[in-house]
């Protein structure tokens, strides 16, 4: 028995070493804000556009702004903002109301203008002052597509006065067969179409489903509105249109509850 305890005694736990804590990871770094001065190097960045620039932010005008006369036409105005979240651009036209887009800091603001002439002041503000930095420019349209839509717009609203209660409108130009959707509840309308460009083309309707509505029909494009009823049994128009000999037309479209004059 002594031998016994005193082998006992002389044995030793031997286990796993004991796990020490990870040590714990410093707190991530607050970047510091970017001077005003680094903000409106972005602005001129973004905006592609040198900081001495008219319209680029400043130490006496950190809010980009342009007051100037600008010639009839198509024109691109942008704007950017930096060291805030977003920023407001606003455009006036001559005595006109005021046009406001908000935006995001991200990336640079585009909008097409079309400008009858004369005076115009384009501005960007941001919700705070310094160090934030918002910048506008202006240069003539370079998209021609966007001159194009433009262009579409104007003459379809000119053909399609004056609005009527209940109507659904669109307009669409190519040279080959399209197809437009108005999603008009079931029931009785007028068509109205009307088209340009080309010496005709055929039109005809079917619901979303497929079921004709009004047969292919061949429509002169003098400028005359074609009217036609229509009587809808499910939700959904579609028309086609097939422009004569592969020209290129325009088409302005809508349809009117049959209880509209």
């Amino acid at each position: 028995m002594a031998l016994l305890a005193t082998a006992l005694a002389g044995c030793e736990y031997s286990g796993p070493d004991e796990q020490q804590p990870a040590p714990a990871s410093p707190p991530a770094a607050t970047p510091e804000p970017l001077s005003f001065e680094e903000n409106a190097d972005e602005v001129a960045r973004r905006l592609e556009a040198s900081p001495t620039d008219p319209g680029m932010p400043s130490e006496a005008e950190p809010a980009g702004k342009l007051s100037l006369v600008l010639a009839p036409g198509d024109y691109l105005v942008s704007g950017a903002c930096a060291g805030t979240y977003g920023a407001k651009l606003t455009i006036v036209k001559g005595d006109g109301q005021p046009e406001a887009t908000g935006f995001e800091c991200g990336s640079a603001l585009d909008r097409f203008v079309r400008h009858d002439g004369g005076p115009i002041t384009i501005s960007a503000v941001p919700p705070s002052g310094k160090p934030a930095a918002t910048g506008v420019k202006v240069q003539t349209n370079p998209d021609r597509r966007a001159s194009q839509l433009e262009d579409l717009s104007e003459w379809s609203a000119k053909q399609l006065q004056p609005r009527l209660p209940g109507e659904l409108r669109g307009s669409s130009s190519g040279n080959t067969t399209s197809t437009a959707t108005l999603m008009a509840e079931p029931g009785q309308y007028e068509l109205q179409f009307v088209c340009d460009w080309l010496p005709a083309a055929q039109l005809s309707v079917s619901t979303a489903a497929g079921v004709e509505v009004l047969a292919p029909v061949q429509v002169p494009c003098t400028g005359t509105m074609f009217k036609a009823p229509v009587q809808l049994p499910t939700e959904g128009a579609d028309l086609t249109m097939i422009p004569d000999g592969g020209l290129e037309g325009r088409f302005a479209y809508r349809l009117v509850p049959s209880s509209q004059p």
